[in-house]
């Protein structure tokens, strides 16, 4: 659950679809966001009351009023490329790392296998592919496979 806090003050400056704000506590940065300033006409000197997740250098609003007049709440839409895409879901107990698209380890584990390699260990997930660890006669390898299952790169590990 998020902690709301509400802040109250005047505009003094208008940056896009951030505001900046004066108000008992001091000055604050509102964060709107490029949806939630939408259709809204906010000038230095108005009032408003701004509700929302309070992060070191800014609030970022969800719901804005203006003056006297009623609160609007402000869309925030999910980021692009954050939680499991359409049709895929997370094992359970497993978590998506920031910037991590959905993958399957098991995908990659297959595509070592239809390469010619054989798995010598659990896949290793990265930001944008896997490495796994296999052999294919007697040499050792690193493989980095694409999330799209295909082998990009065989490194060969030496022994020491």
């Amino acid at each position: 659950m998020t902690d709301l806090q509400t802040a109250t003050g005047t505009i003094w400056a208008v940056f896009g679809h951030r505001l900046a704000v004066e108000g008992p506590d001091g000055r604050f940065l509102a964060d709107l966001g490029p949806e939630g300033a939408k259709g809204l006409t906010l000038t230095p000197g108005d009032t408003v009351t701004v509700i929302g997740e309070r992060k070191p250098s800014e609030i970022k609003a969800s719901r804005l009023t203006l003056g006297d007049g009623p609160a609007q709440t402000i869309a925030r839409p999910a980021k692009p490329g954050h939680g499991p895409k359409p049709g895929h879901a997370l094992k359970p107990g497993h978590a998506l790392k920031p910037g991590h698209a959905p993958a399957d380890p098991e995908a990659a584990l297959a595509a070592a296998r239809r390469a010619g390699y054989a798995p010598s260990g659990e896949a290793r997930r990265k930001p944008k592919h896997f490495e796994v660890p296999a052999t294919r006669g007697d040499a050792a390898f690193t493989l980095h496979v694409d999330l799209d299952g295909s082998v990009r790169k065989a490194e060969p590990i030496r022994s020491a």
